[in-house]
C-alpha cells in the first residue's frame, strides 16, 4: 500500500509544535473518501508496537496457559492507554463540544491501533498534529469469500454417511484409535453459526464465553450467510460432516452478508486471543482455544494483521488461514494466509487434483505458499436455512477447517503442542504420491517437488500427523 505525506493548506496551518516529517502517513483513501463523502472510517497505528510486550511476556513462566494469556492481555492494554493517550485526550475533547467531529472509537489492544467511525476532515487535521501516530488508513471492508456452490440445499435429518473429506484426510481412521479432538477448543472467525443445527449445538461450548459479535452484539450465535455454519460443521460437526467432531467451539462474527469490516475483524482477534461475555464486558483468557480457523482474506502482501496473528502466536493459538480463490494463477496467494508465521490452506478435489480457484503462491517477499492442503471441492456441511439443512460448497474456505480438524485431533491427543510442533507434524503428516499434476511451476517449484507453491507440502493426512 503507498501512502503519502499529503497535507492539506489548513493542516499545515493547524500545525505548529509537529513538522511535516514526523506527521503520520496517511492512506491515499482517506482524502478520497473524505472528499466524495465528507467524513470517513479511519484506523490510527501507534508508532509503538506491541513487538516488545509480547517479547516481555515470552521470557516470563508462567503456572498455566491462562496465566500467560491474562499477563500478555493485561500488558497489551496498558501499553495501548499509555500510548493512545495523547489520541484519547483529543477524541474526549472533541466529544465535548457541540458538533463532534466523529461518530465512535474504539481502541484495539491487540495490535495497538485505534478505530474511528465517521472522522470529519477537521478530526484528520487534528490527528496529524498527533507525533504518536504513525499512521492513519481508511478500514478495510473484505469481501466476503467467493465460494462455489455446487448444488441446492439437501435437508436430510441425518446425513447419511461420513463426508468424502473428513474420509479423505483419515479422520475416520482416528476416531477408531480413539482420537475425536475431546479435549480441543477450535476458534472460529467467520459470519456466524446456527448454533441450534442438529449437527453443531452439541459441539458448542455454551458456557458463556464462546461466541462475541462485534456488530450488533447478539447474545447467541446466529448466521445470515451460510458460509460459518458450513465451516464450522466441517471442522466439530456431528453425523460424519466433521473431521474432530468431539472438539468444541466458539465463534466471533467477523463478517455479515456485506462483508468483513477490519474493526470487527480485530475485534474478533482479541476475543479469540481472550475471550468474553456476548456483551464483550467480562474476559476471561482460561477460555481461549487452541486453533483458530479463518476462512476469509484478500490482497496480496497486506501485514495489517499480522499484530493479532503475533498475539494469537504468543498465546499459544494455533492460527490457520484458507490461501484464498484468486487461483488458478500464480501469486495469487491471499492476506493474511500469505504471512509467515500462520498456516496457509489450498484446497483439493476428491480425487487428489488442485482445485481451480486454490490460490498459489509464492507470497509478495517470495515465501512458499500454502504450507498444506485439504479437500475444498464440492465439500457437503451443515447449512443455515433451517437445523437440519446442508449444503455443498467450494472453496479454500472449505479447505481450512478441514485442516483445522485434524489439528484438534492431534491437540487433542498431544494438548501440549506448540506451534512449531503441530506445523511440524503436519507438514510431515502429508500425502503426496497421489497428487495429481497442477500444470503449473509457480515460483520455480514443479508439481513433484515439495513443498511447492501449489499444494504445499501435500494433502493432509490425520493418521500420519497423529502418528497413528
Amino acid at each position: 500500500m503507498v501512502f503519502t505525506r499529503f497535507v492539506p493548506a489548513l493542516a499545515l496551518a493547524a500545525i505548529t509544535a509537529t513538522s511535516v516529517e514526523a506527521m503520520p502517513r496517511v492512506d491515499p483513501a482517506v482524502h478520497r473518501t473524505l472528499r466524495q463523502q465528507g467524513s470517513v472510517n479511519l484506523i490510527i497505528t501507534m508508532k509503538e508496537s506491541t513487538d516488545k510486550v509480547l517479547s516481555s511476556v515470552k521470557e516470563n513462566e508462567f503456572a498455566t496457559r491462562g496465566q500467560r494469556i491474562a499477563s500478555l492481555v493485561e500488558e497489551l492494554e496498558s501499553h495501548s492507554k499509555a500510548t493512545q493517550s495523547s489520541v484519547d485526550a483529543l477524541l474526549s475533547q472533541e466529544s465535548g463540544n457541540g458538533q463532534p467531529s466523529f461518530e465512535s472509537a474504539e481502541s484495539f489492544w491487540i495490535s495497538n491501533q485505534k478505530y474511528i467511525k465517521g472522522a470529519s476532515p477537521d478530526l484528520l487535521v487534528k490527528l496529524l498534529a498527533v507525533p504518536e501516530i504513525q499512521e492513519i488508513t481508511e478500514e478495510l471492508v473484505l469481501p466476503l469469500p467467493q465460494i462455489e456452490v455446487n448444488a441446492g440445499n439437501d435437508t436430510v435429518i441425518t446425513p447419511l454417511a461420513n463426508e468424502w473429506g473428513v474420509v479423505k484426510v483419515g479422520a475416520p481412521t482416528a476416531w477408531a484409535r480413539g482420537y475425536t479432538g475431546v479435549g480441543a477448543v477450535v476458534g472460529h472467525i467467520d459470519t456466524g453459526v446456527r448454533v441450534t443445527h442438529t449437527a453443531l449445538s452439541g459441539s458448542y461450548r455454551n458456557d458463556g464465553y464462546s461466541w462475541y459479535d462485534p456488530y450488533t452484539k447478539t447474545a447467541t450465535p446466529t448466521d445470515n450467510n451460510g458460509h460459518g455454519t458450513h465451516t464450522i460443521g466441517t471442522i466439530a460437526g456431528s453425523g460424519g460432516i466433521g473431521v474432530a467432531p468431539g472438539a468444541k467451539w466458539i465463534s466471533c462474527r467477523g463478517c455479515t452478508t456485506s462483508g468483513c469490516t477490519q474493526a470487527a475483524l480485530l475485534s474478533c482477534a482479541q476475543f479469540i486471543a481472550c475471550p468474553t461475555n456476548a456483551a464483550g464486558t467480562v474476559k476471561d483468557c482460561t477460555k481461549a482455544p487452541d486453533v483458530v480457523n479463518n476462512s476469509w482474506g484478500g490482497g496480496q502482501g497486506q501485514t495489517w494483521y499480522q499484530s493479532s496473528v503475533n498475539a494469537w502466536r504468543a498465546a499459544g493459538i494455533v492460527p490457520v488461514f484458507s490461501n484464498g480463490n484468486s487461483g488458478p494463477a500464480c501469486g495469487t496467494a491471499n492476506s493474511p494466509a500469505d504471512l509467515a508465521n500462520v498456516i496457509g490452506v489450498g484446497s483439493t478435489t476428491s480425487t487428489d487434483g488442485l482445485s481451480s480457484f486454490s490460490s498459489k503462491g509464492p507470497s509478495v517477499s517470495g515465501r512458499v505458499k500454502p504450507e498444506i492442503s485439504a479437500p475444498g471441492s464440492s465439500v457437503r456441511s451443515a447449512y443455515y436455512t433451517s437445523n437440519s439443512a446442508y449444503s455443498t460448497l467450494s472453496g479454500t474456505s472449505m479447505a481450512g477447517p478441514h485442516v483445522v480438524g485434524v489439528v484438534a485431533l492431534l491437540l487433542g491427543k498431544s494438548p501440549s503442542y506448540t506451534f512449531d510442533q503441530v506445523r511440524s507434524a503436519l507438514i510431515n503428516g502429508v500425502d503426496t504420491s497421489t497428487l495429481a499434476a497442477s500444470g503449473y511451476t509457480c515460483g520455480g517449484t514443479r508439481d513433484g517437488t515439495f513443498p511447492n507453491n501449489q499444494y504445499g507440502y501435500g494433502r493432509v493426512n490425520a493418521v500420519k500427523v497423529l502418528g497413528l
